[in-house]
């Protein structure tokens, strides 16, 4: 949770899915509720910081609150346009082990990267992906890096049916080390708002997928010589395209 001080006192930032409309509304999450109940000690006259992705953090002040709810009065909107994401980056990731590929949303989630897909590789070692909690991961790194809004997590797909799907910006890029151009050299070619790269699992994509990826014209970047894992490659390029 993000730490605001507000007069002194520590305020804890929370997301939520829902609307914010008028100066008192209702929170219906009671997974929340139960958080502020039972892990913060809330109670009416307790102040935390809301936001629901639209750019804009709401300081409130709980005026009720009951085991299935609660209600807040806002005291003052703050705009945090300087907090949202600079650019439209697509994150389209090939499942690896577990722990990895959860720290891999949670970083580049505290970095910017709007949308996040898991892709199904060849080589991948999982076949399956947790949506539920990968979600609530991204929405605790959301929270906590001040970030204005939370990346979208997609439903694990297959490369062919996600380039059928339509979804994906114009511009694409992947991960590669042999036969593609340098980031430096993508960079001084490009500077589109909306990008989707493609990370490969433990061991790269295989030759089908790269022989795939170029029937798309989809460019081949490195970022040097070095083999890096596959959670240290998302990080640097999601870094890289955003910071």
């Amino acid at each position: 949770i993000c730490d605001i001080f507000q007069n002194n006192m520590r305020l804890h930032r929370f997301y939520i899915e829902t609307p914010i409309e008028g100066k008192s509304f209702d929170i219906t999450d009671r997974d929340l509720v139960h958080q502020w109940k039972k892990v913060f000690r809330y109670n009416v006259g307790s102040q935390v910081i809301i936001f629901n992705g639209s750019g804009t953090d709401y300081l409130c002040m709980i005026s009720g609150i009951r085991n299935l709810g609660a209600t807040v009065a806002v005291i003052r909107e703050m705009k945090k346009e300087d907090s949202m994401p600079l650019k439209n980056i697509w994150l389209c990731m090939a499942l690896v082990k577990k722990d990895n590929f959860e720290l891999i949303a949670q970083k580049v989630t505290e970095i910017g990267v709007t949308n996040i897909v898991p892709i199904l590789c060849e080589h991948s070692e999982k076949k399956k992906v947790n949506m539920e909690r990968l979600k609530k991961i991204v929405v605790e790194a959301s929270e906590q890096s001040g970030r204005g809004s939370v990346p979208k997590i997609h439903s694990l797909t297959k490369l062919e049916d996600l380039f059928n799907s339509g979804m994906l910006p114009q511009e694409k890029i992947v991960l590669h080390t042999e036969n593609a151009i340098t980031f430096e050299k993508y960079k001084t070619t490009t500077n589109h708002p909306s990008i989707a790269v493609f990370v490969g699992p433990e061991g790269g994509f295989s030759p089908k997928e790269i022989a795939f990826f170029k029937t798309y014209n989809v460019r081949l970047v490195s970022l040097g010589s070095n083999i890096l894992r596959a959670e240290t490659a998302a990080i640097a390029i999601s870094s890289l395209l955003l910071l």
